[in-house]
């Protein structure tokens, strides 16, 4: 019994995953819900209790996800430079499988008046995990805010890309669909904003 409950809960996360991450999808009832995920409506209220708490579980997962692209970061067997733009590449292809996740953080922070747990998170890794490669590689002291600068440029790099093409379907003539295309893109960013 206890397995079927696992089972349940289970298939409903990854349906949320599905409906928010991939469709881009906020608007649902949770009766569209329900019929989506092939449940009855009382098992989503059982799990969840309501929508916001499905939302937040769907973030959480994706931030589960995010902490495992940071630790691209921590790689010691490869040069920071290397870790940032494997960090880069992986964090872009994440976005292009979910964009979701922009919007809902995006919609949490402005429209909701929300914090969002995984734009802290992204501001906290960031400081925490990509700041100080940056710092080894220029020689840059820990007060200098052009560091932050950088991590900043970095950040929206990555994901302003990937807000064009999800939002109005245009990047500058660039193919982000195009893993090779996304990793010369990634490379010149890197080399742009280190250099």
């Amino acid at each position: 019994m206890e397995t079927e409950k696992s089972d349940t809960q289970s298939k409903m996360i990854a349906t949320a995953i599905d409906m928010i991450g991939r469709q881009v999808n906020l608007n649902f009832t949770i009766r569209e819900f329900a019929e989506q995920a092939g449940v009855n409506l009382a098992s989503v209220n059982y799990y969840f209790r309501s929508k916001d708490n499905l939302i937040d579980e769907v973030e959480r997962h994706f931030m589960r996800e995010l902490r495992k692209t940071y630790g691209e970061l921590s790689q010691a067997e490869s040069s920071p430079k290397t870790r940032i733009v494997r960090w880069a590449e992986r964090l872009m292809h994440q976005l292009m499988e979910y964009p979701g996740v922009l919007f809902l953080m995006v919609t949490k922070l402005i429209s909701d008046g929300r914090q969002s747990e995984g734009v802290i998170e992204l501001i906290d890794n960031s400081e925490m995990l990509l700041a100080p490669i940056i710092r080894s590689l220029t020689g840059m002291p820990e007060d200098d805010p052009k560091c932050s600068h950088m991590v900043m440029q970095l950040i929206a790099g990555v994901v302003t890309p990937i807000l064009f093409h999800h939002g109005i379907g245009r990047t500058f003539g660039m193919n982000l669909k195009d893993p090779r295309e996304r990793s010369d893109y990634v490379e010149l960013l890197v080399n742009n904003i280190l250099d």
